[in-house]
């Protein structure tokens, strides 16, 4: 099979092989996921063909290409952007999560159909989202309890 790209096309195809890859193997350590990892050098390998040397590095003792620090600082802001949002969706999610089951106890909401689980949830989701939005984590006070 063969797929026609514009240099236009690959550089995107360029920028989600680093991107899902990140995504995929960036927090791993020991159980890095080698398949994502060689699917991106390979795209990485027809950079050359576009023009696009520039975007990539290839390692001789590795025989595999690597993207180059002009890639990944391209795609910093997307990562970035998507770090921050998730940090506070889920800080927001399971804020508002733990507080329904401290109203409404952990069989009561394993119990609850989805359609009223989501509407109890969203209660706590938009008063935690409106305090995040407008104090960030000035007023988070975490506590131990013993």
């Amino acid at each position: 099979m063969d797929i026609k790209l514009t240099k236009e096309q690959f550089e995107k195809l360029l920028d989600l092989a680093y991107v899902g890859n990140w995504l995929v193997n960036s927090y791993r350590a020991d159980d890095f996921i080698e398949a994502y990892n060689d699917l991106a050098s390979h795209i990485y390998s027809y950079a050359p063909a576009f023009g696009l040397k520039d975007k990539i590095s290839f390692d001789e003792m590795e025989g595999r290409y690597f993207p180059s620090a002009r890639l990944e600082e391209s795609l910093a802001g997307y990562i970035e952007d998507y770090e921050d949002w998730s940090f506070w969706d889920h800080l927001v999610l399971r804020l508002a999560e733990r507080d329904l089951v401290r109203e409404y106890g952990e069989a009561a909401v394993d119990n609850m159909e989805d359609e009223e689980f989501e509407a109890k949830r969203q209660v706590y989701f938009d008063k935690y989202k409106k305090e995040i939005e407008k104090n960030g984590l000035d007023n988070l006070e975490l506590y131990k309890i013993s």
